[in-house]
């Protein structure tokens, strides 16, 4: 487990299986820094501190020099960082939001199903010890709670993000009550209300059917599949893009989702006990689906080819059982970000979608960019509710949409799509009125 440093104070995240390229100046995500000097095996060090409460600057320690090699450098930045967390221990009066909001994170680990629900609770952790991290607990008040979401509104909050910070402090701070830390909750006499929650979007039949069809136009690739798989299994992105070909069952027409593949990039369980599932096939992805694994097959086998004859350090992993059925070029898991934009590029093009401005600007390596804001139209989720609603209303039972959803409950699957639901319910009502009519 991985801890980087916010405010002050270390943070738990999972992390298994990252690696950071560090070459030159090196920057470890939230930790530090570790920087060459003019002379050999000669690096400079430097731990972060999070964002100043005050200011608003990131903060660093002063720099140390060591020597030796770049993964020694990065050893003795660890225990540089260790020795900021030993020092850091201080009187409970004296204990700062930052280091109890990290506290009330760990002992809360056995209560998540899922180590992604783990993360997304990091994640709220994080930004609060970005925005109050180095105030005590005893310092902190209503006055200054106003002040900070005030100034995180201007920085450009959501007031969505307001509301889960709001209330992930006020349960710390709950607890700290309950600890005897503090003697009231400086959230109490704040209100952010829960923002309405976003209609939810399905496509139609029709509309469906011709995204369906331009897949099935356009040459097999990893992308093409993914929006092909979510459309007739509605599966979820990180499902889709963490399913191995281990998993699909061609003989049997049918596939396990074992995994998932997130933005945090790294395979890990699906959502919930309940996501772990088979989901049958119907013949036109199976066909699809074997053609792509020839397709893959054979580009991943010429990308090698050509690696190898360029001789760079690039690597290009064969096709394997184990190998993700979305692959990016090099054989490996598809980045979730940049999946996210090639669909929203996709949709644009082929009219299930429009983009706003294109800001153009030029990156730190001098490279042109642009940058397209203001999207609206078809999200890969909605693929999800497609299937879903498409199936209540030509008559699935709520049970097997459930299971096919990877749904917790029955309960949970009616109330997600009960718009589906009273509209079968009210052609059923039809039914029986012409049935008992006689007409």
């Amino acid at each position: 487990m991985t801890r980087p440093i916010f405010g002050g104070v270390f943070f738990p995240m999972r992390t298994e299986g990252k690696e950071y390229a560090m070459s030159g100046r090196s920057s470890l995500s939230g930790i530090g820094s570790v920087e060459k000097t003019g002379r050999k095996n000669t690096w400079r060090i430097r731990v972060a501190l999070g964002k100043d409460p005050v200011t608003g600057k990131y903060r660093k320690s002063p720099s140390r020099t060591v020597h030796g090699t770049k993964s020694e450098a990065t050893r003795a930045l660890m225990e540089y960082r260790a020795e900021i967390m030993d020092a850091s221990a201080v009187r409970p009066s004296d204990i700062t939001i930052g280091e109890y909001a990290v506290r009330f994170h760990e002992e809360r680990e056995h209560e998540f199903r899922s180590p992604l629900a783990w993360n997304r609770e990091a994640y709220e952790i994080k930004r609060i010890a970005e925005a109050f991290g180095a105030y005590r607990l005893q310092e902190l008040d209503t006055l200054t709670l106003r002040s900070a979401y005030s100034r995180m509104r201007k920085e450009g909050a959501t007031e969505s993000r307001l509301h889960r910070v709001h209330q992930k402090l006020s349960q710390i701070m709950n607890q700290a009550v309950d600890d005897g830390l503090v003697a009231k909750n400086p959230c109490s006499p704040i209100s952010i209300p829960r923002p309405k929650p976003k209609e939810r979007h399905s496509l139609t039949v029709d509309e469906a059917q011709r995204l369906n069809s331009i897949i099935l136009g356009l040459p097999a690739s990893a992308p093409h599949c993914a929006v092909l798989l979510a459309l007739h299994t509605g599966m979820r992105r990180g499902e889709v893009l963490g399913l191995t070909w281990e998993h699909v069952h061609f003989d049997k027409r049918r596939l396990y989702v074992a995994q998932q593949y997130a933005c945090d990039k790294v395979p890990q369980d699906p959502k919930s006990k309940k996501s772990k599932r088979w989901i049958s096939l119907d013949s036109e992805i199976v066909a699809y689906l074997e053609e792509w694994k020839r397709t893959q097959r054979i580009e991943l086998e010429n990308r090698k080819r050509r690696l190898d004859r360029e001789d760079t350090d690039a690597i290009a992993i064969l096709q394997t059982e184990k190998s993700p059925v979305v692959t990016n070029v090099y054989g490996g898991y598809y980045d979730p970000n940049i999946f996210g934009r090639w669909f929203r590029e996709f949709c644009v093009e082929n009219g299930f979608g429009e983009q706003g401005r294109a800001i153009r600007y030029v990156d730190s390596r001098g490279i042109p960019r642009i940058k397209r804001t203001g999207y609206e139209g078809l999200k890969f989720h909605e693929l999800r509710h497609t299937q879903a609603t498409l199936l209540i209303s030509n008559g699935a039972d709520i049970k097997t949409v459930q299971n096919r959803l990877g749904h917790s409950t029955a309960a949970l699957t009616m109330d997600i799509y009960a718009h589906a639901i009273e509209q079968n319910d009210r052609e059923a009502a039809d039914e029986i009125g012409e049935l008992l009519g006689g007409e």
